[in-house]
């Protein structure tokens, strides 16, 4: 049995599906067509043969791995018009910034 078999195969994937989108946004505003084409260019054939996610072409994974994200505080979803003033959900990745050493936690 391999690492992508079994019950937590589902697990496995999404995670990796959460690791593509992230890396797909680098800091810009995108819509899930421009996210799915930046995640397809990205893929290469040492990726896409890997196994580790979903095939390049597959989009059942994209909508859970956004709204995961988007749950978690990593991305942030806003409604904004195009060119032709049709509403359009754009996604961004959150900048959080990184909690100091010195704080204190209130337990």
């Amino acid at each position: 049995m391999s690492g992508t078999d079994g019950p937590g195969k589902g697990v496995t994937t999404l995670a990796y599906e959460r690791e593509r989108v992230l890396e797909a946004l680098d800091g810009e505003a995108l819509t899930v067509p421009a996210i799915l084409r930046r995640m397809h260019e990205r893929s290469t054939g040492a990726e896409a043969g890997a196994g580790r996610g979903a095939e390049p072409g597959d989009q059942s994974l994209l909508y859970p791995a956004l709204h995961s994200l988007e749950a978690d505080w990593k991305l942030r979803a806003r409604w904004l018009s195009d060119a032709n003033g049709m509403p359009r959900r754009t996604y961004r990745k959150r900048r959080l910034l990184p909690r100091r050493p010195d704080w204190t936690q209130r337990g």
